[in-house]
């Protein structure tokens, strides 16, 4: 599989496709910091291989999306710069419980994704559990982060020397305070602590009642913080003591701060994957909820059905957003969009970019789960932003350069998407210019898409090999877009139709449809007409005669087999008859020849020899009563040259060949024996007939002699071309046709066939 560049998006740097917005989106199901981190660094992929590995992890977590045994991902925060700090550093303890937490959770996801499936389990394989490591952290510090009195017995027996050092200085301070109440000198009847050291709230006027060291007074200068000297010597072994367990405490989290920073590599590691997994699980969300599937992959084909735009599918809702059949066949590499303004080629466009791109970066696209893509390189962006105002640079400049950048940087294998190339300046000039782009493009072996309303361009797509050319659909009725792809035909701007729609002024309308008509007349437009009108008939044609070249092998097959038959079975009756021969020459009594002639097996030789032989050709004679093949119509035979005859039919002498009639009963040779002139081949194909531009006494002895030959090969329907023009021929054919017995109906071609512009002509059964 090829290796494909990062997607490329040109025109001063702009994020054309909206792939930022569709994450964006996307991001929405993230559950942890280092999910949206992943999605925010998400990717084209350098290879396709690393995308088909993407495809499936992504299938397997679609699936347990589905299954609804998804909910593994939590808020798992990022941790990465608690990582960073120096040796010697110790971390504070609600840290080392965050780490512990993060450590945790990586390791629960590894066991809930072993149980998804193999692609899953590979990914989650490269998460280090490290469950020691959290145990040990649990079992040392709260979840406050406090350490427990269990994490040391050296710590266990300072906390509590502590605890009985300081009830007994409480005790005595309130023993203290007792004595003093009556005396109305004690501001509060609390114990507090001042400088680390237990003190007694005292009147400032009465402080010097109690010997002791005054730590601090109130704000009001009212009050006088004293330590008394009775528990000065308490004080002080219990800041001893509390020095100690600071030291023992420091100890303990500097011991599990190194232990983190041991294995801090892994546990970067473990968030890397941990942050991979839960943009996987997002991206699953969105595809499940979306109905988006993981494309096939083709050699050289894109097949997008039911494709329909992520962006426009989060903003309008899956009813309001039409989808799209956006098709480039095997030996196609171009494909030109045209029609009318607004009708959905820049929307086209975008789609076909964005779920290429989608693609690459191991997302499912919304579209049919047929659909099929080719692994394409890098994919390149233009089309229009207005001008560059920074830069001083006109529409056309800046066009033009980031073809330039295109030209430059495209290789082998990548997508180009040309929306409207060659705007912003004189439109055959840049017409031209298009042209000539498109076919570089293409010479260096990209594929190229183009949205375009030049007829130019759409001359280029009508007269050169491997162009693809398509259509927005259009209602004519509602003269309005139906916001959808005809492939094989080309598109009109319906400008004048739109301008109908919205009450445009009429003198300015009939103005410009004057001089479009004056315009048209060109070498070009008719140029354009010519070919347009006879692509789908070549198309037809392709695909009648890729069906002719399968019935002909089928034939072959059959005509082969009849023919080993025969020799067999002619063998067989050869022998048969040898007996009748020898028996006819002896003396037998007749019964005992009629009975061999009239047995089972001389009766079954017959008539295969009937089915597998040429039958008997029965000399045709002028007079004699005929009826064509296929069509049931009745004749008369006037004359015979060769293997043709001239057979009257009605008031009409046509010439057919012999094996193209059966003779049938002569309505004045009463029961004479039926004979067949076999056919050993049908009659060829008769195509749709064009009569564009002709007059009607040119165009009906064309249409006459196109409806003999269609009887003959056994039609059942044929098309007429006549283009709109003024109506005049269309309205003569149709008089034409309704005085032939032969003609069950006629009516217009469907819209997307050519509408008003093509008579469908059926024949009566029979």
């Amino acid at each position: 599989m090829p290796a494909c560049r990062r997607g490329t998006f040109v025109l001063m740097g702009e994020d054309l496709l909206e792939f930022s917005a569709l994450k964006s989106y996307i991001q929405s199901y993230v559950a942890s910091d280092m999910g949206t981190s992943a999605m925010a660094a998400l990717r084209p992929f350098d290879t396709w291989e690393e995308v088909q590995q993407r495809w499936d992890v992504l299938r397997e977590m679609m699936s347990l999306v589905m299954a609804g045994e998804d909910s593994v991902f939590s808020a798992v925060p990022d941790i990465r710069e608690l990582l960073d700090i120096h040796e010697g550093a110790v971390l504070e303890g609600k840290d080392i419980v965050m780490a512990a937490g993060v450590i945790a959770d990586t390791a629960r996801i590894k066991r809930s994704m072993e149980r998804g499936g193999d692609a899953l389990s590979r990914l989650a394989a490269g998460i280090e559990p490290l469950e020691g490591l959290s145990s040990e952290i649990n079992a040392t510090l709260l979840p406050t982060g406090e350490i427990s009195d269990s994490a040391s017995p050296v710590l266990r027996k300072l906390r509590r020397q502590a605890r009985t050092l300081r009830a007994a200085i409480l005790d005595k301070l309130s023993q203290i305070m007792d004595g003093l109440k009556n005396r109305s000198v004690v501001m509060e009847e609390l114990v507090t602590i001042r400088n680390e050291r237990y003190v007694i709230p005292l009147r400032l006027d009465y402080s010097s009642h109690i010997k002791g060291i005054t730590h601090d007074y109130s704000r009001t200068n009212k009050t006088a913080y004293v330590e008394p000297l009775a528990v000065v010597d308490e004080n002080n072994a219990l800041n001893q003591i509390r020095s100690d367990i600071h030291e023992e405490e420091n100890s303990i989290l500097r011991d599990l701060t190194s232990q983190i920073l041991r294995h801090r590599e892994a546990i970067r590691e473990n968030l890397a994957i941990y942050g991979t997994l839960d943009q996987i699980h997002a991206s699953a969300c969105w595809a499940v909820k979306h109905h988006a599937v993981i494309p096939a992959l083709s050699d050289s084909e894109i097949h997008l059905e039911g494709a329909r735009h992520p962006v426009l599918l989060e903003r309008l809702g899956r009813r309001r957003t039409v989808p799209l059949d956006i098709h480039m066949p095997r030996g196609k590499d171009c494909l030109i969009i045209s029609g009318p303004n607004a009708g959905g080629k820049t929307v086209a466009l975008k789609t076909l970019g964005l779920l290429m791109l989608m693609a690459k970066s191991g997302l499912a696209i919304p579209a049919h789960e047929n659909s099929v893509i080719y692994p394409v390189g890098a994919v390149w962006v233009e089309m229009d932003t207005n001008q560059d105002i920074q830069h001083d640079l006109s529409s056309f400049t800046a066009h033009v350069l980031s073809l330039k950048k295109i030209f430059e940087g495209a290789s082998e294998g990548d997508l180009v998407l040309l929306d409207e190339p060659g705007t912003g300046t004189e439109p055959r000039q840049g017409a031209a210019i298009a042209v000539s782009c498109i076919d570089a493009f293409r010479k260096k072996g990209a594929r190229v898409v183009v949205t375009s309303h030049s007829d130019l361009i759409k001359l280029y797509g009508l007269s050169s090999q491997g162009v693809e050319n398509a259509s927005t659909a259009f209602d004519d009725t509602g003269l309005k877009p139906l916001y959808r792809l005809q492939y094989g035909v080309i598109g009109q701007s319906r400008a004048f139709d739109i301008l109908r729609s919205i009450d445009f002024p009429s003198e300015i309308l009939s103005e410009a449809e004057g001089i479009a008509s004056r315009e048209g007349s060109s070498a070009l437009a008719r140029a354009m007409e010519d070919i347009s009108s006879t692509s789908s008939l070549k198309e037809q044609a392709r695909r009648d005669a890729e069906q002719a070249a399968r019935l002909r092998e089928q034939a072959q097959e059959i005509f082969q087999e009849m023919q080993r038959e025969k020799v067999s079975v002619s063998l067989r009756y050869q022998r048969l008859m040898e007996r009748v021969e020898e028996l006819a020459r002896r003396p037998q009594p007749r019964q005992k020849i009629e009975n061999v002639r009239s047995s089972d097996e001389a009766r079954e030789l017959e008539a295969v020899l009937e089915d597998v032989e040429p039958a008997r050709v029965l000399e045709v004679q002028p007079g004699s009563s005929v009826t064509l093949k296929g069509s049931g119509a009745r004749g008369r035979v006037m004359d015979i040259s060769r293997d043709q005859a001239e057979v009257l039919m009605g008031h009409k002498r046509l010439k057919v060949r012999l094996d193209q009639i059966e003779t049938v009963e002569s309505e004045d040779r009463g029961t004479s024996e039926r004979v067949r002139v076999r056919s050993e081949a049908a009659s060829g194909y008769v195509f749709p007939v064009k009569v564009v531009g002709m007059r009607v006494d040119e165009a009906l002895p064309i249409i006459e002699k196109a409806l003999d030959q269609a009887l003959l090969s056994g039609q059942r329907r044929i098309e007429i071309i006549h283009g709109a023009g003024t109506g005049r021929l269309k309205s003569a054919i149709r008089e034409y046709l309704k005085g032939l017995d032969v003609v069950k109906s006629f009516s217009d071609s469907p819209m997307e066939e050519g509408g008003g512009n093509k008579t469908i002509v059926m024949f009566e059964a029979g």
